[in-house]
């Protein structure tokens, strides 16, 4: 009964609405602190709930001009991160570079060795939503990863990959790339 009134009385005062407007606004407040941690090229789209959050040191991170995240990203730069220019991301983006010790006689399912591995991504490179990029992953420029694929390995320039595991379903047209790049027709 308390519930149900505490409930009523929220809704009348439209808490809900309140609430979302100052989690919107904290996350502009987190990104300008972003932006001067790592730079004027740091952009934050807002597309929902969820936030966004890089985890590591800043000087393990960095991220190139024209490029953007979107809402329900993280990112773990403790073995190092490198964005390029023009990255756009769909929401939900992980990347992870560091990861755990399965191979060990020590302990199961994994030692307390973290393994640190750098994903470097490329220049021009889209991920679709509910990505994940695991440690160690070289993105060439102008890839494109369909969403809810997980990555892992190099994919070479203007490549198209999908799946779980990613793999290689098609590339981008060589000369139209070439022909953008030169125009600099970038979004």
């Amino acid at each position: 009964m308390l519930k149900a009134a505490f409930l009523k009385v929220l809704f009348f005062i439209k808490f809900d609405i309140f609430f979302a407007r100052l989690v919107f606004i904290s996350e502009q407040v987190k990104a300008q602190r972003y932006r001067v941690r790592f730079g004027n090229n740091f952009n934050y789209v807002n597309q929902g709930p969820g936030g966004f959050e890089i985890s590591g040191p800043a000087e393990n991170f960095s991220i190139g001009k024209g490029s953007h995240i979107k809402s329900a990203t993280f990112i773990e730069c403790s073995g190092g991160v490198s964005i390029g220019d023009y990255f756009h991301t769909g929401r939900g983006l992980t990347i992870f570079s560091t990861t755990h010790n399965w191979k060990s006689g020590e302990k199961l399912p994994y030692d307390n060795v973290s393994i640190k591995e750098p994903v470097v991504i490329g220049d021009y490179v889209w991920c679709g939503a509910n990505v994940t990029i695991l440690p160690g992953t070289c993105l060439g420029d102008g890839v494109v990863i369909a969403a809810g694929s997980v990555v892992r390995g190099i994919i070479p320039e203007r490549a198209v990959v999908a799946g779980n595991p990613a793999s290689v379903i098609s590339y981008r047209d060589k000369g139209q790339y070439d022909t953008l790049i030169n125009k600099r027709c970038f979004f």
